[in-house]
């Protein structure tokens, strides 16, 4: 067996040179860690022109195609890598995830489900076939997923987090909220799943419960804005006009120019009587919509002409 015969037999091509490629993915690597991605893609092609095997530079250079938006390039670098390494999950697992991110659901399922054939019990690869099966309103399939990533490991919070995000996708709210109760049990400052809580008991109409959960991810999260704007709403519903009021008050000072919050706030100005300052919220309110806003301009336009009409 001759010199080139063995390099052959080991799986290296001819002319590979292998030192020069690990040089050049090294370089890469640096890159993207100063976010130099287009030097990056440069040194990954370098990599890659220096020896056509080397995996790793195949990988990245497909994960940074897929962020500037080039789908067929990033998922033919995929390919190569899955060629190089057919029995390798991991890359099944990143090919999936680039399709699933340009909205192409059941090809993505197909490789999540490939890299659980070689990883089965991977709670990583589980989740991201769940998911999957969520968007497609595949609920039950990707609930029995979740439950059974639940018992594989209980302390995990993340894991009855998504799980929670997918039972309330499904409507099945009663059993959401009690997933998030088992997250606050794990992680009492979860303030994303008192949050999500909250909202949904909001839709069973759980209103004072759902301010206590707010008022729980605020005590977590002091910026979360969502949390303050939800509050108010589930104020308003509960009567409590005054305080539903100083929620979107607050809301504003950090999102001046939300058409929404100021028709929020000029709702309840309406119901506590302040006519004059509920006209004047509903003109702010219209005054920051663009053209994507014309519902809302529409519902705003109508509070404003009630406001006027009671005004006289």
């Amino acid at each position: 067996m001759g010199f080139l015969d063995r390099i052959r037999k080991n799986g290296i091509e001819s002319g590979a040179d292998t030192a020069e490629s690990a040089r050049k993915y090294s370089e890469a690597l640096a890159y993207m860690r100063c976010n130099r991605y287009n030097d990056a893609l440069w040194c990954l092609d370098a990599a890659i022109a220096a020896d056509t095997a080397n995996v790793p530079a195949w990988n990245d250079k497909g994960h940074l195609l897929a962020q500037y938006g080039k789908r067929e390039e990033a998922v033919s670098c995929y390919d190569k890598v899955i060629e190089l390494r057919p029995d390798t999950a991991v890359y099944y697992h990143n090919k999936g995830d680039v399709l699933a991110a340009f909205g192409e659901m059941d090809a993505a399922g197909r490789c999540f489900a490939e890299a659980l054939k070689h990883e089965p019990d991977n709670v990583v690869y589980l989740t991201s076939h769940a998911r999957v099966l969520a968007e497609q309103k595949m609920y039950k399939e990707a609930d029995e997923i979740m439950t059974r990533i639940c018992k594989m490991e209980p302390l995990t919070p993340e894991h009855w987090f998504n799980r929670a995000s997918m039972l309330y996708g499904a409507g099945k709210l009663e059993e959401a909220v009690a997933c998030y109760a088992t997250v606050f049990e794990i992680a009492p400052d979860h303030a994303v799943s008192y949050f999500n809580c909250g909202n949904a008991l909001c839709e069973l109409e759980r209103y004072e419960e759902a301010v206590g959960c707010y008022d729980r991810a605020l005590a977590y999260a002091r910026t979360m804005t969502g949390a303050m704007n939800n509050k108010g709403l589930a104020l308003s519903c509960m009567g409590k006009h005054f305080e539903a009021y100083d929620c979107f008050r607050r809301v504003l000072i950090a999102l001046p120019h939300s058409p929404g919050i100021w028709y929020n706030k000029g709702y309840e100005l309406l119901q506590i009587g302040k006519i004059r300052d509920a006209a004047a919220a509903f003109e702010t309110a219209l005054s920051h919509c663009t053209k994507k806003d014309t519902e809302l301009a529409e519902r705003i336009k109508a509070a404003k002409k009630m406001a006027e009409l009671h005004g006289q």
